[in-house]
């Protein structure tokens, strides 16, 4: 159950305090690793959430906090978000059969990570619709929650039965895995493009693990 936030610019700079406090709540869900990235890079470390690599943020920036799943806990590589091409991907959930996507698509993936392989085909996707399309192609079914944060500053939300919440205020809409003060959940199983509006509705809900007796799995 890793933790994700972010925040997306329309109007303004995010509020500092409001910021760090949400990498603290998504910290919670994830000890082993941190990171976030903005549109200029990304900072990734081993550990809790750390607070004072945010202190520069201005623009916007999807963060990560680590819960391993798939590779080893202590190893940094696999700390998101993930830097693939022009995109930034931070991923809560699983890829079934990862390694046989990544061989089947011709994807060199440089870590045991199952979220890389996900990254890896979000740059062959179209960063709207397509994004649901490949979601029900890869994993139908599966919860998850996804952020996307794309060279111009958008951000791309999506979740599946893993929780995601939303505030929009005056300088732009903040986001975090737990609830947060006047945030309200993103409506499930949709993606959600920040900077356009745009909202596509995935064709699953979560269903999969629970009918198939698999890794009992955590909102």
């Amino acid at each position: 159950m890793c933790g994700l936030y972010g925040f997306w610019r329309s109007g303004g700079p995010p509020e500092a305090d409001r910021l760090r406090g949400l990498a603290l709540r998504a910290g919670t869900r994830g000890p082993h690793a941190h990171g976030h990235a903005t549109q200029g890079g990304r900072h990734v470390a081993l550990g809790p959430v750390a607070l004072s690599p945010l202190s520069t943020v201005v623009e916007s920036v999807i963060g990560h906090a680590r819960l391993a799943t798939a590779g080893a806990h202590d190893d940094l590589a696999c700390a998101q978000p993930f830097q693939v091409g022009p995109l930034f991907v931070a991923h809560n959930g699983t890829v079934p059969g990862a390694s046989a996507l990544a061989a089947r698509h011709g994807l060199n993936p440089a870590t045991a990570s199952d979220s890389e392989v996900l990254a890896l085909l979000l740059t062959r996707t179209d960063l709207r619709a397509g994004v649901a399309t490949l979601l029900d192609t890869l994993a139908p079914g599966v919860p998850l929650a996804l952020l996307v944060l794309t060279e111009d500053g958008q951000v791309v939300a999506a979740r599946r039965g893993h929780p995601l919440h939303a505030l929009t205020r005056e300088e732009g809409t903040y986001l975090c895995s737990l609830p947060f003060p006047g945030s309200m959940p993103l409506p499930d199983a949709t993606v959600t493009v920040y900077g356009s509006g745009e909202q596509y509705p995935l064709a699953t809900t979560a269903h999969l693990r629970r009918h198939q007796g698999g890794p009992q799995w955590t909102p």
